[in-house]
């Protein structure tokens, strides 16, 4: 992956977990761009609709494409930046004179420092490239081969359709408060726990069987004749001869 070459996977991991914001200033007040929450990203998303981002010339030209955002979109931009700067409690977010007055500040921008600003709020969600550099999106896919061998059991599964039950809910159980989910913690971090947390399947002898080694199967037992012959379809399929002696 071209983007993940891009990137210092354990420096974009250190400012998931460390939660650090990046500061600016506009004259001589001081900002903060604090991470993106679950609530941050529902508001953000009409804001972000209405820009009509080309997302392939932003990773082309990240600059370019976000200097014609902002050239058409000025007030949607200052909108979003003031998102960005709110800290992350409920009562920051939903302070809306301080939303404003943000608003108005950044209206007074340059264009350059605008769309500078603006570049990297729209480039910030590693998120993805985080999952597949620390191995996670190969252990979801391992995870899938594996229950694509096991056997139907007696239950049936209903639910996680929705945000509520497929992100909130594990996370309730995982010992997370409402106002964490929402408002405190980043989105990429919850993210990242859901995605490694430890998950047990229960296989019998014959669905491990059915598995490769790489995904954590089939066990080469020494005095089994079933595994001897398996070593030798494995030999045989690498192009490794035996000779009978």
């Amino acid at each position: 992956m071209e983007e993940m070459r891009n990137i210092d996977i354990e420096y974009e991991l250190a400012d998931v977990i460390t939660a650090q914001p990046h500061e600016f200033t506009v004259g001589r007040k001081h900002y903060r761009l604090y991470p993106v929450t679950l609530a941050k990203t529902y508001l953000l998303r009409a804001y972000m609709q209405a820009l009509s981002i080309n997302q392939k010339n932003l990773l082309l030209n990240p600059y370019l494409e976000t200097l014609r955002v902002v050239e058409r979109n000025r007030r949607e931009c200052c909108q979003i930046l003031s998102i960005h700067t709110s800290p992350n409690n409920y009562r920051d977010l939903f302070c809306m004179k301080s939303r404003k007055d943000r608003v108005n500040t950044f209206m007074r921008m340059s264009r350059e420092d605008l769309a500078s600003l603006m570049m990297v709020v729209l480039t910030s969600d590693k998120t993805d490239v985080l999952m597949e550099g620390l191995g996670l999106t190969r252990e979801h896919q391992r995870m899938r081969r594996v229950l694509s061998v096991k056997k139907a059991s007696g239950s049936l599964n209903f639910g996680a359709l929705t945000v509520f039950g497929a992100f909130i809910a594990p996370l309730k159980e995982m010992g997370y408060t409402d106002n964490e989910i929402l408002y405190e913690k980043s989105y990429t971090f919850l993210r990242l726990m859901l995605a490694d947390k430890m998950t047990s399947v229960i296989m019998s002898d014959e669905e491990l069987n059915n598995l490769s080694v790489e995904d954590g199967g089939r066990m080469i037992v020494g005095d089994n004749p079933q595994s001897a012959d398996a070593v030798m379809k494995f030999a045989r399929d690498h192009g490794v001869n035996f000779k009978q002696q």
